[in-house]
This record gives C-alpha cells, sequence and structure tokens, in this order.
C-alpha cells in the first residue's frame, strides 16, 4: 500500500489534500529512523495546526492522524528488515 492510499477515501480541500500527502511521502521515503521520526513529528504537527485552525470536521481530522501513523508505522517496519 503507497503512503497516498491511506487518503483515498477522504474527501479533503486541495490545498490541504497537497500537503498531507507530502508529508505522507516524506515519511515512505525516510532513509533511517531518525529521518522518520523527524517526518512524523511534522505532519502529526501539520495535522494539529489544521485541527486548531478548525478547518475540517473532527472525523477528518482523526482520519489524518490515522494515516500519519499507518504511513509512519509501515515505514518504520520496511526500515528494520
Amino acid at each position: 500500500m503507497s503512503a497516498l492510499d491511506y487518503l483515498a477515501e477522504t474527501s479533503l480541500p486541495a490545498g490541504i489534500r497537497t500537503h498531507i500527502e507530502n508529508h505522507l511521502v516524506r515519511l515512505a521515503r525516510a532513509k533511517d529512523q531518525l529521518t522518520l521520526s523527524l517526518a512524523t513529528e511534522r505532519a502529526e504537527g501539520y495535522v494539529e495546526g489544521v485541527e486548531s485552525a478548525r478547518a475540517l470536521t473532527p472525523a477528518t481530522v482523526e482520519a489524518l492522524y490515522v494515516a500519519v501513523d499507518n504511513a509512519a508505522t509501515a515505514r518504520q517496519l520496511e526500515l528494520e528488515l
């Protein structure tokens, strides 16, 4: 599953979709655990900002958190191999 598949069924405004997709791609391309950790923090920070701005419904914000977590976990498992 690609990083972008985690958002396939989530309806998002174009600007927010572009930014979160960029974060998910960074997670998927992290070259080591440190890079993955930093990319995860940045992605979660972006979602926190969207949540604070009340730009999306709580359910959509939760879907973004889940997408970030799933992408980070998938990459972590790949790096451990």
